[in-house]
């Protein structure tokens, strides 16, 4: 072999070794860059597993705070969630629980401050609940001991068939009595403001002032009486 063939060849080895080089480094940082990428993945799934866990940990703290703001028991709910309120409609509450929460026509919301009212209409993401206030709403209550049946007159409630003689004094608390199984006994409605004129001479009717105010309710705590 010449020497000017020398030069010639040494090239061409080198470009051989590089060519070598490189295709083994493509190789090695394909791999690295797949390992990287499951590393990723592994850590990303680990982030919303754990940013679940922590909703899921605050949603029953939130629910534990409302039933024991509500003095509620822990047992004997067909449901219990939380929910927030999306924007009023007139009296009307939507809330951001729907069917797909388990959410039905026989669920109640309720706030720290006592009853709010029931479901009226569900869609898979919202549900809208009507509250007692409303004028076809009718929640069988009770003043402390005696029956009655309370509904909505503007902004505040009647309550009527009332079996009271003489009148109950202002102020007197008004719950729900938890017949029909629709409301949960026990729940503050709210406070006997006067004594209203009544048709019937067995029965008396009152004014009461709701215990929540709808302005006021930011979130609520839905359940459903385990029937």
């Amino acid at each position: 072999m010449s020497k000017q063939q020398w030069p010639r060849l040494l090239l061409g080895l080198a470009v051989a070794i590089v060519a070598y080089a490189w295709l083994q480094g493509g190789r090695w940082y394909d791999q690295v860059a797949r390992f990287r990428s499951a590393i990723y993945q592994s850590t990303h799934s680990k982030v919303k597993l754990d940013d679940l866990q922590a909703q899921l940990q605050s949603l029953q703290s939130e629910n534990e705070r409302l039933r024991t703001l509500l003095k509620l028991p822990r047992q004997g709910w067909k449901l219990s969630l939380t929910a927030s309120t999306l924007y009023r409609s007139g009296l009307d509450l939507w809330m951001n629980r729907g069917s797909a929460d388990g959410v039905t026509l026989h669920t109640v919301a309720l706030h720290s401050g006592g009853l709010v009212g029931r479901v009226v209409e569900v869609q898979p993401h919202q549900c809208r609940a009507g509250p007692a206030l409303h004028p076809g709403s009718r929640v069988s209550g009770a003043l402390g001991e005696l029956p009655g049946v309370a509904h909505g007159h503007g902004w505040v409630l009647e309550v009527e068939e009332v079996r009271s003689r003489p009148p109950i004094e202002p102020g007197t608390l008004v719950t729900t009595s938890g017949l029909g199984q629709v409301f949960p006994a026990s729940v503050l409605v709210g406070r006997v403001r006067r004594s209203l004129p009544s048709s019937e001479p067995m029965f008396a009717r009152y004014e009461v002032e709701p215990s929540v105010f709808l302005d006021q309710v930011l979130e609520v705590l839905l359940v459903e009486v385990q029937r």
